[in-house]
This record gives structure tokens, C-alpha cells and sequence, in this order.
């Protein structure tokens, strides 16, 4: 009883939204104008819109090799107070 409500609801939904999906689709249309300077400006608009993009993953990217880069040092700084410990140990 239960599964084929959900399949039903699961159904209904997409008959809903399938629609709307595929008009949003069709009229966001990335046409270009027939005027040759608005077409132009719309190139460089989606040009720099990729550039930004591009840019924020090379942040993000740049923001993990930090992380990861402090991991390491403190790791490098966890193990040096340990063989420090060591060290004083042995000279005991």
C-alpha cells in the first residue's frame, strides 16, 4: 500500500515539475541577439562569468592545499616534540 503511494506522490510531482523544468529551459536560452554588439556583450558577459567561476575554484583549491599544508606542519611539529621528549630521555 505504502509503495505504490509513494510511487504515485513520486509521479505526481514530476508530472508537475516536468513542465516547468522544460520551460525554463527552452526560455533561458542562451540564444545570441541578432544585433552583433549586444551578441559581442553577451560573449564577454559569459566569458567573465567562466573567468569568475574559474577563479572560484582555483580559491577553493587553494583554500585545501592550505589546510592541507597546516596539517602537515602540525604534524611536523607534533612529531619534533616527541623526538625532543626522546632525546631528553636519553641524555638522562
Amino acid at each position: 500500500m505504502k509503495k505504490s503511494f509513494y510511487t504515485t506522490f513520486a509521479s505526481t510531482v514530476l508530472l508537475m515539475v516536468f513542465p516547468f523544468m522544460m520551460g525554463c529551459s527552452v526560455l533561458s536560452g542562451s540564444g545570441y541577439s541578432n544585433d552583433p554588439i549586444v551578441a559581442e556583450q553577451q560573449r564577454r558577459i559569459e566569458s567573465l562569468e567562466a573567468e569568475v567561476d574559474r577563479a572560484e575554484q582555483e580559491k577553493k583549491d587553494a583554500e585545501q592545499r592550505e589546510k592541507a599544508a597546516k596539517s602537515k606542519l602540525k604534524a611536523a611539529k607534533d612529531e619534533l616534540k616527541v623526538l625532543k621528549t626522546e632525546a631528553e630521555r636519553r641524555s638522562s
